[in-house]
């Protein structure tokens, strides 16, 4: 019964330290956006590209502002590019936020020499990230950069930031698994390991239930004793099936409707539908023309 006590705080202190952040430390959102921690998303086009960029300050503010250096200075390094000393900065900061999706417009426009040639390179910021500790700053922004000044650029396209997955939590039949994949390592690891302890538990209990039993049959001097105990691990052994139960519905639940880690998704062209009257000397009617961009 002690072992069976101490698995059952042990599950407890795991699910505990799933869900509390580190200690001293304030973070814009709980789990790093997938770009953080896997690879940058991918634009399907030559238009742009993304690019992310760190930085680090005393405030939010400074700490933007070197993110952004180091972005200049990795097109500089990765495209051969040359900012000007006398560039300009444009920008034009418009948010729309609801609960699960966020839309960033903010152009920064550098003006650049690339062989030998001036242009104007278009940075728009997608996305960020950032952890304050010990009085600093880390952030990590994610930006789109048009490429050799494409007209439009990645306003061209759809690009939305959303913690939603859909139907990926249906991954969850295996336990964690749907929360692992939206990036919360940390509560699907937890929710892993407590179905294994917790059906370890229901071994356990039934092993030393039947193990009782067995005693009570050979020792019928004890029968009433051993039976008593044998009830005893039977009603632990249901407490555990009751559990893992519960907590495989709750992995469920958690998968299908929780937030996960912020992605990015980019939605390609877009499709203008328009019409205008045409007279000719036999007809009269409507012109419709669809235009995929």
């Amino acid at each position: 019964m002690k072992r069976f006590l101490l698995l059952s705080i042990s599950v407890v202190c795991l699910f505990g330290l799933a869900a509390e952040p580190s200690f001293g430390q304030m973070r814009s959102t709980r789990l790093k956006p997938k770009w953080v921690t896997s690879s940058l998303p991918n634009s399907g086009t030559s238009n742009y590209t993304f690019v992310s960029a760190t930085g680090e300050g005393s405030s939010l503010a400074s700490a933007r502002q070197a993110a952004f250096v180091a972005m200049a200075q990795k097109l500089e390094t990765e495209r051969g590019l040359t900012i000007n000393t006398n560039l300009q900065i444009q920008e034009k900061f418009s948010q729309t936020q609801t609960s699960t999706n966020t839309t960033y417009n903010q152009v920064i426009t550098l003006d650049v020499t690339e062989n030998g040639h001036r242009l104007a390179i278009v940075c728009r910021e997608i996305d960020e990230w950032w952890v304050q500790k010990n009085g600093k700053y880390q952030i990590e922004v994610l930006y789109t950069v048009t490429d050799k000044n494409s007209s439009g650029g990645s306003y061209e396209d759809n690009i939305t930031v959303t913690s939603r997955y859909g139907a990926a939590g249906l991954l969850s039949v295996i336990p964690g698994v749907g929360q692992m994949y939206k990036g919360d390592m940390a509560k699907g690891i937890a929710i892993l390991v407590g179905e294994i302890a917790i059906g370890g538990g229901v071994l356990l209990c039934e092993s030393t239930r039947a193990s009782y039993i067995k005693k009570m049959n050979e020792q019928p001097k004890y029968a009433s004793e051993y039976n008593s105990l044998a009830d005893t691990w039977a009603t632990a052994r249901n407490i555990c099936i009751g559990a893992a139960g519960a907590l495989y519905v709750y992995n469920l639940i958690d998968a299908l409707t929780a937030n996960g880690a912020r992605r990015v998704v980019v939605k390609q062209g877009s499709t203008q539908l328009s019409m205008q009257p045409y007279v000719d000397p036999y007809c009269v009617g409507i012109g419709v023309q669809l235009t995929f961009r």
